[in-house]
């Protein structure tokens, strides 16, 4: 190992200008190896704010934005200034980025949202039905929409369907006023989110930018962490879960964070390629474990020659994770122990062997090769990445994972929400039934974007309910003592300051959000203030109304649970296989990487992992991971009829998911290992063809195995794991 003054002088050398440094996590935290700006550091190691003000801080800047915005709305007599409070809140975050990115979209959906609110009223505004049915089908199809697009692009599509719910509702009840219904909607909302966006981003901002550089130090470390556990006999999973997590978690944080800063901007595409060298390292790193397990079932690893290579990647890999090496000198160590390592040719020269123990041997030393080469790619990209260098520009395939089925079942409950509301508002000719068919919209629609619906629809039912209370005491007996905006603002600055507060801690976020929204509607502040008691309780009743729908019909049409989780999962690397054969619309390794990697990021977090059931189907996801990665490896290595004919069968079963297909896949990749392997025996190929061969057995190997290991979760039957190291 070599961490000498050379090594010190090289790295000195490629971070200059501006200088960058290893940060030091606070006092509470070791050391990590994580290079950012001069500046960034020192805001790292002195925070300021400090983190336990945050909340408090956050709180006080939401409120004065609703005061603001209020403040404006009334001295411009705008319609319904209570609208540009509620949208304070609904587009407040902690972070200055998330304000900025969820306000853009915000803004593009509302202005979609109201100009389809006037085309429904101009065509539907004297027949209710058509109208309220024209205006289900609209925010089902957001709905469906918001399940495609990712980050804040899916709350765009959100807010351009409730935003017809919010314009279309009342424009159709006084369709002569509808265009000024629209623009004052628009005006209201856009108010609230400039006032919002200003006050986060000019007063003591949050950014995004140290969340991001400590997500990119944690995965540093963690990927270290989990290479040196990958070579004990203890269980990596949990670490190879967190990492993956981890990788779509930079990605979310890189696209908000672009929004505020400009470094993180000149910094994207080497961050993408610092994301794809993660991901592609866990799945190399899965596969060589899975390899290294089944050798030594068979007691054969020292006699295979790789323990010895191995100890020295452990060090050459500790020695990088403190920072003591660079990626030049980690290359040079993971190069020499890749000298250690037993020729494919030698193995294969032992005709006593078996042929699958040949097999598992020769894959086993290819997989390390291909380990390490991995590992020095994520430590070159990690250090240019916070050097600050810009990577030669080409396309990154970034993939997210669609399930359309999912997408359509969410869409149908948005629909049928604004269905069910609007009917009985029809049936019962009930005065605040708008309220209740707006607030059914918005509730089924923002349900679609904030995780486990039905607890949360649960605990929107019991919040608006129980914030009745507070909320009329304040509108109902203190405001009508209230004199001017000055005694307004104090009257109602407490109970916004309470909502922000517990809005900004995460295990009270639900109830701070619901009773923000519930105190704005349910308030109906104007510039001249019409109390209404039994007004404010219809609203609340609406509200409770709304949420209890939603509630039902997210609990009884496809609810989630694991199961369904599972049938999603599967239906999305079911789409990523069936692209792996496409012949006009195929996947290249990174969008398939990048797909799956969403794919079981969305599938752990419906499973426990307490529940054997569930840790089978994820290692089953991730096997199918690892078959397909392999496969589009193969493909693009070598042209050969094998990999066209395996293609056809991973294709064949990814459509019908039948046990047969199954087998011929692994007869196949079976045969064509036993054919690379004979080739390597008979001693008649070259060096560059035996590499390749080698290659060929390593990916045909693991797609076999995985493909195994993956059984129960594509057929749908019982795991065969007594097969699972069948030949």
């Amino acid at each position: 190992m070599q961490g000498d003054a050379s090594y010190a002088d090289s790295r000195q050398a490629r971070l200059v200008s501006p200088p960058h440094a290893v940060l030091a996590r606070s006092a509470q935290r070791p050391e990590i190896s994580a290079g950012v700006p001069p500046k960034l550091q020192l805001d790292l190691k002195r925070p300021f704010p400090k983190p336990n003000w945050v909340p408090w801080i956050f709180a006080a800047k939401t409120t004065a934005s609703a005061l603001i915005a209020l403040l404006v709305a009334f001295t411009f007599n705008l319609d319904q200034p209570y609208w540009a409070l509620l949208t304070v809140f609904i587009v407040s975050q902690p972070q200055s980025g998330l304000v900025l990115a969820k306000s853009f979209y915000r803004i593009i959906g509302t202005v979609i949202g109201a100009a389809v609110a006037l085309l429904l009223v101009a065509l539907f505004a004297q027949e209710r039905v058509l109208f309220l049915g024209a205006l289900a089908l609209w925010i089902g199809f957001c709905t469906f929409g918001s399940q495609h697009a990712r980050n804040f692009a899916a709350y765009s599509f959100v807010l351009s369907g409730y935003t017809v719910a919010i314009v279309g509702i009342p424009g159709a009840l006084d369709a002569g006023n509808a265009f000024y219904i629209a623009t004052g909607r628009v005006t209201e909302i856009s108010l609230g989110i400039i006032v919002a966006a200003t006050v986060s981003h000019v007063v003591l901002p949050s950014s995004l930018a140290p969340s991001l550089w400590q997500a990119v130090a944690d995965a540093h470390t963690g990927l270290a962490d989990y290479f040196v556990a990958l070579f004990n006999a203890g269980d990596t999973a949990p670490l190879r879960a967190k990492l993956l997590g981890q990788a779509i978690e930079i990605e979310n944080l890189r696209a908000s964070a672009i929004f505020e800063d400009r470094e993180i901007r000149d910094r994207s595409n080497s961050l993408r390629i610092l994301d794809l060298a993660l991901i592609n390292a866990v799945g190399v790193a899965q596969l060589l474990r899975r390899m290294l397990d089944a050798l030594g079932r068979t007691g054969a690893p020292t006699e295979a020659g790789i323990d010895d290579p191995i100890a020295e990647a452990i060090a050459a890999i500790k020695g990088w994770r403190s920072a003591a090496i660079d990626a030049a000198g980690l290359s040079q160590c993971l190069i020499r122990a890749r000298a250690h390592l037993p020729l494919v040719r030698q193995l294969c020269r032992d005709p006593s062997a078996p042929d699958e123990e040949v097999i598992r041997r020769v894959a086993v030393i290819a997989k390390l090769r291909e380990f390490f080469a991995a590992l020095t790619a994520y430590a070159e990209a990690y250090e240019v990445f916070v050097s600050g260098e810009k990577p030669a520009p080409r396309r990154i395939g970034f993939a997210h994972s669609n399930d359309p089925v999912g997408a359509l079942w969410t869409g149908l409950r948005a629909a049928l929400a604004v269905f069910f509301v609007s009917g009985f508002w029809i049936l019962t000719d009930w005065a605040h039934g708008s309220t209740a068919a707006i607030l059914g919209a918005v509730a089924t629609a923002r349900l679609a974007t904030m995780g486990a619906a039905v607890p949360i629809a649960v605990a929107a039912t019991l919040i608006f309910a129980l914030s009745t209370i507070p909320a009329f005491i304040i509108v109902e007996v203190l405001l009508p003592l209230a004199d001017g905006f000055g005694m307004f603002a104090l009257a109602v600055a407490p109970m916004l300051f309470l909502c922000a507060v517990l809005m900004a801690h995460k295990k009270t976020m639900l109830i701070g959000y619901f009773s923000a929204l519930l105190f704005a509607s349910g308030g109906g502040f104007l510039n001249q203030m019409a109390y209404d008691p039994v007004g404010l309780i219809n609203t609340s009743i609406a509200a409770v109304v709304a949420a209890a729908t939603a509630l039902v019909l997210w609990a009884i049409i496809a609810p989630a649970a694991p199961e369904a989780a599972r049938r999603r999962f599967v239906r999305a690397a079911r789409q990523a296989l069936a692209r792996i054969a496409a012949p006009r619309s195929r996947i290249g390794l990174a969008e398939f990487e990048t797909a799956m990697t969403e794919a079981l990021d969305q599938l752990k977090r419906s499973l426990r992992p307490d529940r054997p059931d569930d840790i089978a189907a994820f290692e089953a996801g991730i096997a199918l991971f690892g078959a397909g990665r392999e496969l589009i490896r193969l493909r693009e290595d070598c042209a050969l009829s094998t990999t066209a004919a395996l293609e056809l069968d991973i294709a064949e079963l990814a459509r019908n998911q039948r046990a047969q297909w199954l087998d011929r896949a692994r007869c196949t990749a079976q045969e064509a290992a036993a054919k690379c392997l004979a080739e390597l025996r008979e001693d008649v190929v070259g060096t560059e063809q035996a590499q390749a061969a080698a290659r060929r057995i390593v990916a045909l190997a693991a797609i076999r195995d995985e493909l195994e290991h993956s059984s129960a979760l594509l057929t749908g039957e019982k795991h065969r794991g007594a097969q699972s190291d069948a030949a």
